[in-house]
């Protein structure tokens, strides 16, 4: 059975709580975007300072980055990831300062935490395992503060705080944010659990490993 989830009968608590005020700042890290080529993903502060400079020039207190956004450029220090042309995003960016909490949207199992500490990656990162309605799926949340305040195995309820934003080597060196993806049970059998972006020549199987995170994202 594929997604979208039948979660119709199934509340879903706004991951941030209500620490997300107001509109977000709709972000274009796509290469038709020129200013791409501006960001320094190896100088974490200026790169930080930008995203978050370009949120305030707009009033706007958080912000998002696309799902399946093409983001070559953005890309353009990781040859492995341009070489294999992974470079459409499979996850829902939600950007926010540091160390504002998170809470599980749903029930869950914390499935896997970890830390990945090269620079570009994940930092930290906390994989939540879901049952809803017979289905398993996985909800993949990265750039976190470590250590964790969660372990594998712990069951955890919707609404209880599970997570913060990280900063630094936390974030993998990327701005302030948290990637949030959804993973199939199949995605998982199949070795995809750290894939983050997503080649042209697997787009016909995005449902079957990442479907949309955006059901996912309450606020």
């Amino acid at each position: 059975m594929y997604y979208p989830l039948n979660l119709n009968d199934v509340h879903i608590h706004p991951l941030f709580g209500d620490f997300l005020n107001g509109e977000p700042y709709i972000f274009d890290f796509s290469s038709k975007n020129s200013k791409t080529m501006e960001y320094n993903p190896a100088d974490f502060k200026q790169f930080n300072d930008m995203v978050f400079d370009e949120m305030s020039r707009f009033s706007c207190k958080w912000g998002i980055g696309k799902y399946l956004e093409e983001r070559k450029n953005l890309l353009r220090d990781y040859p492995n990831i341009i070489e294999e042309k992974r470079y459409y995003h499979l996850g829902l960016d939600i950007i926010a300062p540091f160390d504002t909490p998170m809470f599980s949207p749903l029930d869950a199992e914390v499935y896997m935490t970890g830390k990945e500490t090269q620079i570009g990656n994940y930092g930290g990162y906390i994989m939540l395992k879901h049952d809803i309605n017979n289905i398993v799926f996985y909800s993949f949340y990265g750039h976190l503060k470590t250590p964790h305040r969660v372990s594998p195995g712990d069951v955890i309820k919707a609404g209880q705080e599970f997570a913060k934003i990280g900063q630094k080597s936390d974030s993998g060196g990327w701005f302030c944010h948290t990637h949030l993806q959804i993973l199939t049970q199949q995605a998982i059998d199949d070795g995809y659990t750290h894939w983050g972006y997503l080649s042209p020549a697997l787009m016909a199987s995005i449902e079957k490993y990442f479907p949309s995170p955006y059901f996912l994202f309450k606020y």
